[in-house]
């Protein structure tokens, strides 16, 4: 039996919570503000996306508006721009493959491999998730798409977009993450990724390929993708460093 010495006071339910939401914002912990940031741009992402398909289904107006674009570029286009763009638009598709495949065999050969389960998760579960979303939506390619594709697929959302999207933020995380960047060099890493999405997401809209709605269901399903993945690698290291942590 406790003595009254022994005996702690029971803590207050304000302080409980304030302990919590201090826990969620503490910037050394991976379940601290890493995670809450993370948690809060999937969330933004899932919206955005749902809001968009809702408006790709049912909405005539964005239909005519994305025709209108599409219009546009086929109008403007020239034979240099086609060239240009049909070489910016690999950087979504054979350039971001082969980063993968790079990237994978480094953290083999580096023995990090909670962070290579994280990035084949990543772009592998990304591409799931790709294939899934156009096999569910049924929408069709623009009319002049057919000169750039090789067999037949779904307009939305827009693959290369998303798989750009999914490559590049996750290798910007893992740079900035692994090499303990500054908030600068972590910018310049998240910008130049940002960079890479949007030539390749412009790309296809040049190109004909996809219609703009196509192209920011891929940005804003990839960002919703990228940030669950980080979510969870985020929590598999908390439960890795608290299992190596010695016994007291």
């Amino acid at each position: 039996m406790q003595g009254p010495e022994e005996r702690r006071p029971p803590v207050a339910p304000w302080t409980v919570i304030w302990r919590f939401l201090a826990a969620r914002f503490d910037t050394k912990s991976q379940l601290g503000f890493g995670l809450t940031s993370s948690l809060a741009v999937l969330v933004a992402g899932l919206w955005a996306f749902s809001g968009l398909l809702e408006e790709v289904l049912d909405d005539e107006l964005l239909v005519r508006a994305d025709r209108a674009v599409e219009l546009w570029f086929r109008g403007h286009a020239s034979e240099a721009g086609l060239r240009f763009f049909s070489g910016v638009t690999l950087l979504g598709s054979t350039v971001a493959v082969v980063a993968v495949v790079l990237v994978a065999v480094y953290l083999w050969r580096h023995r990090e491999t909670l962070l290579l389960w994280a990035w084949l998760g990543a772009n592998v579960g990304g591409k799931l998730v790709e294939y899934t979303l156009k096999a569910t939506v049924h929408r069709s390619r623009p009319e002049y798409a057919a000169a750039y594709l090789h067999g037949q697929s779904y307009s939305f959302p827009s693959g290369h977009t998303m798989g750009a999207t999914v490559c590049y933020f996750t290798l910007a995380y893992l740079l900035a993450a692994g090499r303990s960047w500054d908030r600068v060099q972590r910018a310049v890493a998240f910008g130049f990724a940002g960079l890479l999405v949007f030539a390749v997401a412009l790309s296809s809209v040049y190109l004909g390929v996809h219609y703009p709605s196509d192209v920011i269901g891929g940005f804003t399903a990839g960002i919703a993708w990228v940030a669950a993945c980080v979510a969870s690698l985020r929590y598999a290291r908390a439960r890795h460093d608290l299992r190596a942590r010695p016994a007291t």
